[in-house]
């Protein structure tokens, strides 16, 4: 049998988002049928297991930062031999050019994958209209991560919502002692530990923390941990320092140590100003944590396991007091795991729908 080669493209090799869906499809699927290789616009931490399970790795330039390099390095990319079955674009809008060349290029299956409901970048907005055109018309399979994100970017196009799988088992809560995992990574072991897992940027609106954070009525013992990179870390840890809040929070590098941070935590916390099926959230629930998110996240994230609250960022009083007093919601491992299966958002049943968009189709340039 011959093997589909598939080219996805991410962000970057970095844990977490995008990339953890991915690694999570490369894990699972029967390598022997399916060969996975990435182009990426940044380095990172996953580059050695992708290595290690066969992947090759493109780290090539954004259009935005070396336009023609960009175009260089994706037209000896796709003009390889043998010949890519399929090209798999996460950036969604941001990668028309790629997945037009693609086309141009005989690729038979192009798919384009939306996970955002907004538009981070505003500088985007005006050639928003455009770039939307660009990758529906370069690709023939649409896939959101959710009603809302495929609404966005397919409007009254037809698209197949996808989910954001992850492997329930890893997350599952052992019966341990917590304090050793706490001592692993630094955090107090006297306090209620709230976990944010996300990048550093305006949209996770980490602000609003700092925030929740200076309220008198928070209680002493919350202590927040924010796991992550990205371009505002070193200006938050600023803003912590000057509001004089540096006992109130641990900021951590990312870490492929998520499952043993969510067992060693009492809460997760969520404050996005507009996200997707959130991966982290999904993997915060799998673990039997009570859930603090706004209002503006997906509304198919909650796995209906009673541990969400959606909360309007405009009142900071719902979540001071939910702070305060985390509940704890009594659930087994069958509890956990059907739920996941029944919402389709474990990994055996979203292979089984992907890889059948990955199958040989005939290709027309039209």
């Amino acid at each position: 049998m011959k093997k589909i080669r598939i080219l996805q493209v991410i962000p970057a090799l970095t844990l977490g988002g995008i990339s953890s869906v991915v690694m999570n499809w490369f894990r699972s699927l029967d390598r022997n049928k399916y060969q996975f290789d990435f182009i990426s616009f940044n380095d990172g931490p996953l580059r050695q297991e992708i290595l290690a399970l066969g992947g090759k790795i493109y780290i090539i330039p954004t259009i935005k930062q070396r336009p023609f390099a960009h175009l260089r390095a994706i037209n000896k990319i796709l003009s390889s031999t043998p010949r890519y079955d399929v090209v798999h674009v996460h950036n969604s809008f941001k990668n028309g050019v790629l997945l037009w060349l693609a086309k141009r290029k005989g690729i038979p299956v192009r798919v384009c994958h939306s996970h955002t409901s907004g538009v981070e970048n505003k500088f985007l907005l005006p050639f928003i209209g455009l770039l939307k055109s660009l990758v529906i018309r370069a690709s023939n399979v649409h896939l959101a991560c959710g009603e809302n994100a495929g609404k966005f970017l397919y409007a009254k196009q037809p698209f197949t919502v996808l989910n954001n799988a992850i492997s329930v088992p890893r997350y599952l809560a052992k019966l341990h002692d917590n304090r050793e995992i706490r001592q692993q990574f630094s955090l107090p072991l006297d306090k209620k530990i709230v976990l944010h897992v996300g990048r550093f940027s305006v949209v996770k609106n980490h602000q609003f923390l700092l925030q929740l954070a200076q309220q008198k009525q928070l209680d002493s013992s919350v202590h927040f941990v924010c796991v992550g990179e990205g371009p505002l870390k070193d200006d938050f840890a600023r803003k912590i320092q000057a509001a004089n809040q540096q006992s109130r929070f641990t900021l951590l590098s990312a870490t492929p140590n998520i499952p043993q941070l969510l067992q060693g935590a009492d809460g997760f916390i969520m404050p996005s100003l507009f996200e997707g099926i959130s991966v982290a959230l999904l993997e915060a629930q799998a673990s039997a944590l009570p859930c603090l998110i706004s209002n503006t996240i997906a509304k198919e994230s909650d796995m209906g396991l009673k541990l969400v609250s959606f909360l309007d960022l405009g009142d900071t009083a719902p979540w001071l007091e939910q702070l305060n007093h985390l509940s704890v919601v009594d659930l087994t491992d069958d509890d956990i795991s059907a739920a996941f299966l029944e919402k389709g958002f474990s990994t055996e049943g979203v292979l089984r729908q992907l890889t059948a968009f990955y199958q040989p189709r005939e290709f027309t340039c039209s």
